[in-house]
């Protein structure tokens, strides 16, 4: 049996994470690094990821992993071009790219930044858990050694190193207690901690971060912590909710929740929970659209039922909501109709409520279409035949079948 902090109790207080601290961490957009490992996932052209790079910085998206220059030439140049890109349209994004420990991947991240003239990021990755030890053959002063390596790599080439810890969520105390002696030698700031495969529940992932803020608070040591999660037991936009209320300094996620296995957190998702949580200020009609650029480009279909950007989210047929919806629109308030039968105002989104026609519907349903098309509401004998060909239909009226009722009804 692997470890887990799944069952790891949590004996600190709130108060051991400063008001200012929770819910003060940004996103970081993974869509063109981790989001692209799966192999349902088209790799977009460069042209695309310049439109993917654009959309991020409208939606307010401010720090991205842009690729893995270490793969190769033709990687270094792309990751350039997407660099020189945010510089030249003066972008509010910091540009990070992932690489292993190799020196060598480590260098081609620094030539991305010299070539392009401008501060980048390395995400410098290694597996830390006992599983991945026993897999790899490696044992933790090797790990200890390749970090004091990448940390003089990264301050040789000029570039910021983050310490990326790969399954950290199955990784024993005693080990991790090793591997951040090793961040507090080397000078390490920035720390992230990796739900590799999807294993952690939210007790754990606070169990996790908890005991890391203490660990390094002990030493005397600031560090700021990332976290990065995947969804294999469809947790991830929890756990990620849970590392920003704990104060991590970034948080990573994909658009849609693209990637390998079951994907990531779902950037989209855990921007609109901060935004309508009142904790940071995302453009939500620019994330829709971000989001319906990106799903044909990298070959995704978005769910009907997906949350906030699925067709029909804001859509209902049943009578009862029709009613209150209907209540709403003639007390002349967007944002009540948006509120009295939604959890996400449709309107941040430009978009708007729709009530159906269906079998599932009654009276109301029928009245506010005819309140939204111009029409008097008090022909109950209309409002009957357009139920009776709604029950009689085993879809939807679509508003032309409607107009045609109400064309012939007289």
């Amino acid at each position: 049996m692997w470890f887990t902090w799944n069952g790891v109790g949590t004996e600190e207080e709130a108060q051991d994470i400063p008001a200012e601290s929770a819910y003060s961490g940004i996103l970081f957009d993974e869509t063109l690094r981790d989001g692209l490992q799966a192999p349902h996932i088209h790799n977009p052209s460069l042209e695309q990821k310049l439109a993917i790079v654009d959309h991020m910085s409208r939606s307010g998206v401010r720090s991205a992993d842009l690729g893995f220059p270490g793969s190769g030439a033709a990687a270094v140049e792309e990751c350039t071009e997407l660099a020189r890109h945010i510089a030249a349209g003066g972008l509010a994004l910091t540009p990070g790219f992932a690489g292993r420990t190799h020196p060598s991947d480590i260098h081609a991240i620094g030539e991305v930044g010299q070539r392009a003239g401008v501060a980048v990021e390395a995400y410098v990755f290694i597996g830390v858990s006992p599983i991945r030890q026993y897999v790899e053959d490696w044992d933790i002063e090797l790990i200890r050694s390749a970090i004091r390596t990448s940390a003089a790599e990264c301050r040789r080439e000029n570039v910021e190193f983050v310490l990326v810890l790969e399954d950290a969520v199955r990784c024993t105390p005693q080990v991790l207690g090793s591997v951040y002696d090793v961040a507090v030698e080397t000078g390490t700031r920035r720390l992230t901690l990796c739900d590799t495969v999807g294993a952690a529940v939210p007790t754990g992932t606070e169990a996790l971060i908890r005991w890391t803020r203490r660990y390094f608070a002990d030493r005397g040591h600031a560090v700021e912590l990332e976290w990065h999660g995947h969804n294999d037991r469809g947790l991830a936009l929890v756990n990620s909710l849970t590392a920003l209320a704990l104060g991590c300094a970034r948080v990573h996620g994909t658009v849609l929740g693209v990637g390998e296995r079951a994907g990531n957190a779902s950037l989209d998702q855990l921007m609109i929970n901060s935004h309508l949580d009142g904790h940071h200020t995302y453009d939500l009609t620019a994330l829709r659209e971000y989001c319906e650029y990106a799903a044909p480009v990298l070959g995704v279909d978005i769910p009907q039922n997906y949350p906030a950007m699925g067709r029909d989210v804001f859509k209902t047929s049943a009578g009862v909501h029709a009613s209150a919806i209907l209540k709403a629109h003639e007390k002349g308030s967007v944002a009540l109709k948006d509120s009295v039968y939604a959890g996400v105002p449709a309107a941040l989104l430009g978009r708007e409520q729709e009530v159906l026609i269906d079998a599932a519907s009654g009276a109301n349903n029928v009245k506010y279409w005819l309140t939204l098309h111009g029409h008097t509401t008090d022909d109950a004998t209309l409002i009957k035949k357009v139920l009776e060909r709604a029950k009689a239909s085993r879809t939807p009226l679509g508003d032309e079948e409607i107009g045609q009722i109400i064309a012939t009804a007289g």
